[in-house]
């Protein structure tokens, strides 16, 4: 039985609990919050022991795992305090809001010799997985262009509003955005030759709405959207189409069933997917499976001591980076070349 630690209690930190409490030989140990309330009210829901300071469990020889739900500004600090403390790792996307202080969270990590992922859940989201599946293993033909989209309200829910303090989010950029450049780059295993982005800007909130366009060698063009400032009976949606020369895919999370395959024979199939659903209040999103299917990898990995290969730490700076560059396009105007 391996036991875990989750700091933060907000929306994210409550998903991950209910995924811990759903495998078999995981057990939440602590859950840490400076809001007294807060980690009361989801430490009794999974019996588990509420704390108002990290430090009060990281000292806590029998706790294995730190799970970080904090706040982007806040993954630094506590990734490295966690690996001092010999403690294996999982924190929130994405990993920091600088590449600097993202290397330096991985050269922590490595120098202690502890396990350390960062949670791109959409790697692990059941259509884009079959995405990826199907692209590795060439089923649809060569990959012609995939355009992403994720769009949501104003997110309002986060403590302190942190979400719309750019200085603490990065903004729709860093913190909703980078979701689907992670997943283009993880798709095609590779970073674009160039870049080129458009938005809308709030000196507040930072970024609000992003396009951008991605080129790649082989011709392949990607596109996404992304964007936190829709009204607020708008729904959550996250979308893909990704086109290849026998096929296209699409996906729109607010239709039912969300995935259908268009074959350019004519024939449409509609892929049955495993679904987890999670009665967890407070954000934008009721699907379990992607943290699910996340965590689940994580803590396999981490028990039976195999490779990380979904998504490493370099993986997480990479991402990081990429939407650092988008940033410099915004703020430029130009075609940024890598």
């Amino acid at each position: 039985m391996v036991k875990v630690a989750i700091i933060g209690a907000g929306f994210m930190g409550a998903m991950h609990a209910e995924v811990y409490s759903q495998l078999p030989n995981v057990k939440i140990a602590a859950i840490v919050d400076g809001r007294g309330e807060k980690a009361k009210s989801l430490a009794e829901k999974y019996s588990a022991i509420p704390y108002l300071d990290a430090d009060q469990i990281l000292a806590k020889p029998d706790i294995a795992i730190i799970d970080i739900c904090l706040p982007t500004f806040l993954h630094k600090e506590y990734v490295i305090k966690a690996a001092q403390a010999g403690k294996d790792v999982v924190c929130e996307k994405p990993i920091a809001l600088t590449v600097e202080d993202a290397n330096e969270m991985v050269d922590v990590c490595k120098a202690k010799k502890v396990r350390f992922m960062v949670a791109h859940v959409i790697r692990f989201w059941p259509e884009y997985a079959f995405v990826k599946k199907n692209y590795d293993q060439g089923r649809f033909g060569k990959l012609i262009t995939i355009t992403c989209a994720r769009l949501s309200p104003k997110p309002t829910w986060g403590w302190q509003n942190w979400l719309l303090d750019s200085s603490r989010s990065g903004g729709a950029l860093f913190d909703l955005h980078i979701h689907d450049v992670d997943f283009i780059l993880y798709l095609l295993g590779r970073n674009p030759v160039s870049l080129y982005s458009k938005g809308t800007f709030s000196p507040e909130e930072g970024y609000t709405h992003v396009f951008t366009t991605y080129n790649f060698s082989d011709h392949i063009t990607a596109f996404a959207e992304g964007g936190w400032d829709m009204t607020s009976n708008f729904p959550f949606e996250m979308k893909f189409i990704a086109q290849f020369e026998k096929a296209v895919i699409d996906f729109d999370s607010t239709s039912n069933p969300t995935l259908t395959v268009y074959y350019a024979d004519g024939r449409i199939d509609r892929p049955q997917l495993e679904r987890k659903t999670a009665q967890v209040s407070g954000g934008n999103i009721s699907d379990l499976g992607g943290y699910f299917f996340e965590l689940n990898y994580f803590i396999d990995h981490v028990v039976h001591n195999k490779e990380f290969q979904v998504i490493t730490p370099q993986d997480a700076v990479n991402s990081l980076g990429i939407v650092i560059k988008e940033l410099e396009s915004l703020k430029t105007g130009k075609i940024i070349t890598l």
